[in-house]
């Protein structure tokens, strides 16, 4: 058996309750024998300036540590510290490695975990137990004898439903980090991993474009079994695409409306799997809320940047929401490589059209190019990006807990990926982002705060 501690660093992308990502791999952990710790240095009451005391009293096998590549400075800098202490292996899991697997052993990492974990992680605890050897472990990327090894992949996980339960992991989440008294819940919940769309922008790679999906019967039974433990009936799906397969939704759906407890649910769908029948099951099920990803306006640039979709389908899809009383907030992204200022006036024009069907716009949207996208690929030579997480990372700003409407226009406008100007767009381009970004603001603003200006969460930031 080896002791293995998740760490999540500390970084200003404040995290107000378990990851969901660290209960599934805990779980995994537990389920194949290991013992496991967590600490979430982002919870807003995490003990960060103790969190390498906390982690070498552990006395780990291993340490695994998340890494965004927003953020993958702050798991460099975590590891250093670690490695000033000890020389506990430590292995860097999540989306940065993913993608640039050889860059954490060039930070102190021991290994590098690509994609979905939930075996890998287990089976490299049990390399370390010398149950089996290092390389053969799949999708594990390490140093021997000074040389960089990357096995073969692992592929994607297909058995879902096979996957021990995250919520076998909640216990060890600390509810007073998030400032409860009692077991938090996961930060939200998976019905399936994966989206099939090709959007050349798009930086999911730990779950990838095959789309994979849990049974119905499992997802409404895990929901039970939240609720019964903590009494939560309100929660999102983090699903990367949670429309994708017409028959799977209708049958999640009425799993979902037979739970022991009345549950409401939002989602995050491509608008091409939308349409009045689906979103009437969906309301039926408990659904309140639907982030539309569009991102641009413009014919055109919807076909470059590989969307999927057109202009008519999102208005039409944001109608028939709209009549149902579902909440639907459309993202739309600025910034384009090559965008030019009549494509940006477009996706303007296009906002003021869909306001009126749209319950909200997703704050910020400066396009930043991350590793791994199609995107960053065909540009970061040509434009001198390359790497910029190591050399300019963006910094934003935390949302408000509470917003006036100072406080909606900063958050919506503060965008650093603006300041960055990846693209080298010229000035009257960066005159019509910043319109947009205080157009949606604005729009925004007018529908959501009301004369009393409640608490309001986070839009677009997931």
């Amino acid at each position: 058996m080896a002791r293995v501690i998740l760490l999540n660093p500390a970084t200003d992308e404040p995290v107000r309750s378990p990851l969901l990502s660290f209960c599934y791999l805990a779980s995994a952990l537990r389920h194949a024998g290991h013992e496991v710790a967590i600490i979430d240095g982002s919870a807003p009451a995490a003990p960060r300036r103790e969190i390498v005391d906390r982690a070498l009293d552990f006395r780990p096998d291993l340490v695994g540590i998340h890494a965004k590549t927003l953020y993958v400075q702050d798991a460099y800098a975590l590891a250093r510290a670690i490695r000033l202490r000890s020389d506990v292996p430590m292995a860097c899991g999540g989306p940065h490695p993913t993608v640039a697997p050889l860059e954490p052993l060039r930070h102190g990492f021991t290994f590098s975990v690509l994609g979905e974990a939930e075996k890998t992680l287990p089976e490299l605890a049990d390399a370390l137990d010398g149950r089996r050897a290092f390389d053969s472990v799949r999708s594990l990327a390490f140093l021997q004898d000074g040389t960089a090894r990357l096995t073969a992949s692992r592929g994607f996980e297909l058995d879902l439903d096979g996957l021990p339960s995250p919520l076998d992991a909640l216990d060890l989440f600390d509810p007073a980090w998030y400032g409860a008294a009692a077991t938090m819940p996961p930060s939200g919940l998976l019905s399936s991993r994966g989206c099939p769309a090709a959007c050349t922008f798009c930086s999911n790679n730990v779950t990838g474009r095959r789309f994979r999906y849990r049974s119905a019967a499992l997802v409404a039974g895990e929901i039970d079994a939240l609720y019964a433990r903590t009494g939560v009936t309100a929660f999102s799906f983090f699903d990367d695409s949670f429309a994708v397969g017409r028959r799977r939704v209708f049958e999640l759906c009425d799993a979902l409306s037979k739970t022991a407890a009345r549950v409401h649910w939002t989602c995050t769908a491509h608008p091409a799997h939308l349409d009045g029948e689906v979103l009437r099951a969906m309301k039926a099920a408990g659904c309140a809320g639907v982030d539309i990803g569009m991102e641009s306006g413009d014919p055109e640039m919807l076909l470059r940047i590989g969307k999927g979709v057109d202009r008519d389908r999102v208005l039409r899809v944001l109608d028939e929401a709209r009549a149902l009383g579902l909440h639907c907030m459309l993202n739309l992204m600025f910034g384009w490589p090559d965008e030019t200022l009549a494509e940006l006036e477009t996706t303007i024009r296009f906002m003021e059209e869909a306001a009126p069907l749209a319950a909200a716009f997703n704050a910020r949207g400066v396009l930043v190019p991350y590793p791994g996208t199609e995107i960053y690929q065909k540009h970061h030579a040509r434009f001198g990006f390359t790497e910029w997480w190591l050399r300019e990372p963006i910094r934003y700003a935390p949302f408000p807990a509470r917003w006036s409407r100072g406080e909606v226009e900063r958050a919506y406008a503060d965008d650093a990926a603006l300041e960055r100007n990846f693209f080298r767009h010229p000035p009257p381009a960066l005159a019509l982002i910043r319109e947009g970004l205080a157009k949606k603001a604005t729009l925004t603003f007018g529908k959501l705060i009301g004369p009393s200006e409640p608490a309001l969460p986070a839009a677009g930031a997931r």
